[in-house]
């Protein structure tokens, strides 16, 4: 499969699922479009759900035909495929490490596991923050909410996810 990232209009996601979706079967059977939720919880410990990349979709297809393409471009919502139309290429490197480890996860995005060792370094044992522990810029422990940095098809993504820690653990695994 080839997957690549198409920037759509922040908020239409699903619908531009839901008609693109149908579209693209017709030129591949078994193509899917893909976009991300996290589970999140407010100070009262509700949870809700939230997109984890607005405005970002990402395409499956066996091979990107030039009628895909032309059909993107006449949702309303479709803004660009990324990095440009004049550009586009497939997801490759870091890029496709970053999608294989979220899908990992389902499209929506759990809570992880984490505990601080010694040195209140977090180090989180299961989850979807498991492969970017190296990109958290910050950690909120009285929300339980770590901001990890990537940098994604070109753009630099600042997003939170949430954990939970796990209690009583005094050394690193």
């Amino acid at each position: 499969m080839e997957y690549y990232c198409i920037m759509v209009k922040t908020g239409s996601e699903e619908a531009f699922k839901a008609d693109f979706e149908k579209i693209l079967q017709e030129y591949d059977p078994g193509a899917k479009l893909m976009f991300f939720k996290k589970k999140m919880r407010t100070s009262k410990k509700i949870e809700y759900e939230q997109v984890l990349f607005p405005g970002y979709m990402f395409m499956a297809v066996q091979h990107l035909d030039p009628g895909m393409i032309k059909q993107a471009h006449n949702n309303r919502n479709f803004y660009h495929f990324l990095p440009s139309d004049r550009d586009i290429h497939q997801l490759e490197g870091k890029d496709l490490e970053y999608l294989s480890n979220i899908r990992k996860f389902g499209e929506v995005q759990g809570f992880s596991k984490a505990y601080f060792d010694k040195d209140m370094r977090i180090v989180v044992t299961d989850g979807p923050l498991m492969g970017f522990s190296g990109n958290i810029i910050k950690v909120n422990r009285k929300r339980q909410r770590v901001t990890v940095k990537l940098d994604l098809c070109n753009s630099t993504l600042k997003f939170d996810l949430a954990y939970d820690e796990i209690q009583g653990v005094k050394e690193d695994l």
